[in-house]
């Protein structure tokens, strides 16, 4: 009798979460919807976050602000870190309101290269 009771209230326990998360779900999409630009802070945020920035300095930079940094900093792409030395990151906009990680002037993909020395290797290869 005392496992069925269990048995039960697990059920009831697991069919309420699940409707927790389709309720969240339904919200999560309205927002996308209404607020297009949402789904790109939310982007833009987790890339802030998987190279190297803290929450704080995360939510500067989602506002626009620029950061002074000096540390490690990660490249998913080329599972690497880079030492970034009293650099200064800012998120820009384009004119479609894209958002684009910037670290001194440079976009993020573009300054891991150069860190990585992959453009000269690239130029070095292009000459052969």
């Amino acid at each position: 009798m005392f496992e069925c009771t269990n048995a039960i209230t697990l059920q009831r326990t697991n069919e309420q979460h699940q409707q927790e998360v389709s309720n969240l779900k339904r919200l999560l999409d309205k927002a996308y919807r209404w607020f297009p630009s949402f789904k790109r802070f939310l982007n833009m945020e987790r890339e802030c976050l998987q190279c190297g920035f803290n929450e704080v300095q995360t939510d500067k930079l989602l506002h626009g602000q620029t950061v002074n940094y000096s540390g490690r900093l990660h490249s998913n792409e080329y599972r690497r870190n880079a030492l970034a030395d009293n650099v200064t990151a800012q998120v820009i906009r384009d004119e479609k309101r894209n958002l684009f990680l910037h670290i001194n002037q440079t976009p993020i993909a573009q300054w891991f290269k150069e860190q990585f020395g992959i453009v000269q290797e690239q130029r070095r290869g292009l000459r052969r």
